[in-house]
């Protein structure tokens, strides 16, 4: 909310809210005369030193000094600014907040008299219905059990369970809300060329997402293993809207909020099933990212709470990779963070149910540092025993250093710097001269960069206009049909790229397919690409070209050959995109080979293995040039 709102409303809002009744909703008082008495809620009280005063609209603790009005109670306890405590407030008063040009906390969007929340609200309450009543819900009863989830925990998180009906909440919305306002929260799509709508959820398990001030906002929903609807993407996520940014949002944060504030120590995990078994099991502090890596704005929020932030990511490779990219994001932030991957490629969850809650919660407690966890990463991968070994690792953690936006000359960095050369037993002046020189080279490498643009060249160079053009129609192609991702990755791999750039959006659009089970659209590479101009910039190109060319309507072309991709027909637009690639692909293993029999010993009478598949491979390419043998996608 901006300055421009008045003192009168502020006061407004002072005066419809009774101070008394809105302490007691998070502290027992007992009557004192005029006034109350209760446990202080900030800091351990034994014997009741918290007072509130009703003729004053104020409260204080006579131990920690802690006191204000009911905007300071708002702020303190739900670790919001003032803008927000004010309109939170207003709300519980049923107070309109005011519409100023500029407000940046405004209030919630509507739909005429309806807000967004209510129609969020109004269809959790139908799926809730859809899991617990009727042979519909079943199926994901039935899952639930298997995940051992306890009907009070069902309730607690508020899942659902959304037929498999491509009209169920469309028909039950009918003379109460349009296509329209289901689409804006997420609840539905409109189909291509606009003809009609569709249900979003269908055949899923729902996660509602409640925002940090108790709203709900959006859902996650989860393919339902033994049912009938088929989708490449495992999850689900609502998009983005008005009311919901992945960005700044974290699962369940209104269930730990409490424990939080109180522990001065949050556990983010990466998904939904994660963070429920983390609660049941009583670690209540848990929370979840929604299809993105921690974020910037996760961690401004994070740190109004001044608690240690343990990220807990499952011990296989995509979780390690996980862990060090967030570490050198935020390394340099002023926040306790500490990363915790789990063994044998377990998550949560499995741990959980086979070591406990207490061996769990003992990891968390022992969680490394984010610097000493890359340390310890760096250790295990190299020989630390040689001297070879040690230098990989002092260099290696010279870069990860250099490249902490915001660390150097700080108190963080001479801290971190005392710590490393403690560990890898260097001295500490060494240490830092090392780490100067290290960035000195980073920042004459970015200067020749902008001064004098340099392409190197692979050692193998085939330059294919038509190929080097199929990058970006493909990556046009997944952003404006992302549902045929899964198809592609499996016929090209970021190897296949030549252009960088083009080949670190294609590395994030399929790592959300594999990692996260999400189709990379739009919105979910948006929030995934955490402000990375670059790609940002990139994508919004490449949806402009594939705007002009009409992507859209090229793909809903007949295919060449009726190739089938699990059920769905591949359209002739994507295979004469693909085509060239694995063209591409076909002359440059075939130059391989010829380089690899050009190198075989002239004077041995039998042919090793790597010169018979490498013979192979020529003769397979020669075959397919003769057509004998075309290439899969033509």
């Amino acid at each position: 909310m901006s300055v421009g709102f008045g003192d009168d409303f502020k006061e407004q809002v002072r005066a419809a809210t009774n101070i008394a009744d809105l302490v007691s909703e998070t502290v027992n008082l007992i009557p004192n005369g005029r006034d109350f008495k209760g446990l202080c809620p900030f800091h351990d009280d034994k014997n009741p030193s918290f007072n509130v005063y009703p003729d004053r609209q104020s409260y204080r603790c006579w131990v920690c000094d802690k006191g204000g009005d009911c905007f300071t109670w708002v702020q303190e306890i739900q670790m919001v600014t003032f803008p927000e405590a004010l309109e939170l407030l207003a709300e519980r008063a049923n107070i309109e907040v005011p519409k100023n040009k500029g407000t940046q906390f405004s209030a919630a969007p509507k739909e005429g008299k309806v807000t967004q929340y209510e129609i969020v609200e109004w269809a959790i309450n139908l799926m809730q219905q859809a899991l617990h009543s009727g042979s519909a819900g079943e199926l994901a009863r039935t899952y639930f059990k298997g995940r051992n989830l306890s009907q009070d925990t069902i309730r607690k998180f508020r899942l659902g369970f959304h037929p498999e009906d491509w009209s169920w909440l469309l028909d039950k919305a009918k003379g109460r809300y349009s296509e329209k306002q289901l689409v804006s929260v997420g609840l539905a799509g409109e189909r291509d060329n606009g003809r009609g709508f569709y249900d979003n959820l269908v055949g899923r398990i729902v996660f509602p997402i409640i925002d940090e001030r108790g709203r709900p906002v959006a859902f996650g929903g989860r393919v339902l293993p033994g049912g009938n609807i088929e989708s490449p993407a495992k999850y689900w996520n609502s998009p983005e809207s008005s009311i919901f940014l992945k960005r700044r949002t974290l699962y369940a944060f209104d269930q730990a909020r409490e424990k939080i504030r109180t522990d001065k120590a949050a556990v983010i995990v990466e998904g939904y099933m994660d963070c429920i078994a983390c609660h049941q099991a009583g670690v209540t502090n848990a929370v979840a990212t929604l299809g993105t890596a921690l974020t910037e704005d996760h961690v401004k929020f994070l740190k109004r709470f001044d608690c240690r932030v343990v990220l807990v990511y499952d011990g296989d490779n995509a979780g390690i990779a996980a862990a060090e990219r967030s570490i050198e994001r935020f390394l340099a932030q002023d926040l306790d963070l500490r990363v915790l991957t789990l063994s044998d490629g377990q998550d949560p969850a499995d741990y959980l149910d086979k070591h406990g809650t207490e061996e769990f919660q003992a990891l968390i407690d022992g969680a490394p540092e984010a610097w000493e966890y890359k340390l310890q990463t760096l250790t295990g991968r190299h020989d630390i025993g040689s001297v070879s070994g040690q230098q990989q690792v002092l260099n290696e953690m010279l870069d990860f250093l250099a490249a902490a936006p915001g660390l150097a000359g700080g108190i963080r960095e001479d801290l971190v710097i005392r710590h490393v050369s403690q560990r890898v037993q260097i001295d500490e002046l060494t240490l830092r001269r090392e780490l100067q020189e290290v960035r000195g080279k980073k920042v004459s490498r970015n200067v020749v960069r902008q001064e004098e643009p340099v392409r190197t060249e692979p050692v193998i160079t085939i330059r294919m206009k038509s190929g080097d053009l199929a990058e970006r129609e493909l990556l046009e192609i997944i952003l404006t049909s992302p549902k045929y991702t899964d198809y592609i990755r499996h016929q090209i791999g970021p190897g296949d790229f030549h252009n960088d750039q083009l080949r670190r959006l294609l590395e994030l659009c399929f790592d959300l397919i594999a990692e996260e089970g999400i189709l990379p659209d739009p919105q979910s590479v948006m929030a995934a690409a955490d402000s990375d101009s670059a790609i940002l910039n990139l994508m919004n190109a490449l949806l402009d070209s594939a705007s002009e060319k009409g992507i859209s309507n090229l793909m809903n072309e007949q295919p060449l050959d009726h190739q089938e991709s699990d059920g769905a027909v591949v359209p002739a637009h994507l295979q004469r995109v693909l085509a060239p690639l694995l063209s591409r692909r076909d002359k440059i293993q075939n130059m391989l080979s010829k380089q690899q029999m050009a190198q075989a010993p002239a004077s041995s009478s039998e042919l090793n293995s790597d010169t018979v598949d490498a013979l192979r491979r020529i003769f397979s390419f020669r075959k397919g040039q003769m057509g004998d043998n075309p290439p899969r996608l033509k």
